[in-house]
């Protein structure tokens, strides 16, 4: 299911795949709760700039449930100001 998020990025946590390639874990937040998004090589690498603390994005991405909880794996992102 096709799902957009939009929140502040309160926590980031970089990975290095097995191919030796950058992805991440990001949580959002807005005033309600949190979501842990999913940011692959690919998506990381084309926006990398927005995923920094305090930054506000919207993703636009998948939804799934990892481990039992609530996520979305990141297909594209936009900086909001």
């Amino acid at each position: 299911m096709a799902v957009t998020v939009v929140g502040i990025v309160e926590e980031m946590r970089e990975v290095i795949t097995k191919k030796n390639e950058k992805m991440a874990f990001i949580k959002i937040a807005d005033l309600n709760d949190t979501i842990e998004v999913v940011v692959f090589p690919r998506t990381f690498e084309t926006y990398k700039e927005f995923l920094a603390l305090e930054k506000c994005v919207a993703v636009k991405g998948k939804f799934s449930k990892r481990n039992g909880e609530p996520s979305v794996i990141a297909d594209a992102m936009k900086l909001l100001d």
